[in-house]
């Protein structure tokens, strides 16, 4: 049977208010609550609302990243199938930048 394609997404913590742009961080929590560090999104409690506007829970959309590559595949490639296509941009245009750069400081040795 075949694989079905579907990109990888990759979860990065953070969830923004649809309302207010307000955006929650997994990592840092939220202080006004309480909500300790490290708590997941789906974890808060049912009461939890934005600190800003007073958006409930379902007014937020998740800012997960979806990487170039199927899902299936991002155990391969060096690490290079979980990047972004961002980073692999980066990543390539530095490459030809700092060769570049090479090649020209060859001229200006004596």
């Amino acid at each position: 049977a075949g694989l079905e394609e579907t990109f990888a997404v990759i979860d990065t913590g953070l969830y923004e208010c649809k309302s207010c742009q307000f955006v929650y961080d997994e990592k840092i929590g939220d202080s006004s609550y309480p909500v300790s560090a490290g708590t997941r999104f789906k974890d808060l409690p049912e009461d939890w609302r934005c600190p800003v506007c007073s958006a409930d829970k379902n007014q937020f959309l998740s800012k997960s990243k979806v990487v170039a590559g199927f899902e299936q595949n991002q155990g391969y490639g060096l690490g290079g199938n979980t990047m972004t296509s961002g980073q692999k941009q980066s990543l390539i245009y530095g490459a030809l930048f700092l060769f570049f750069g090479l090649f020209i400081s060859g001229y200006l040795l004596d």
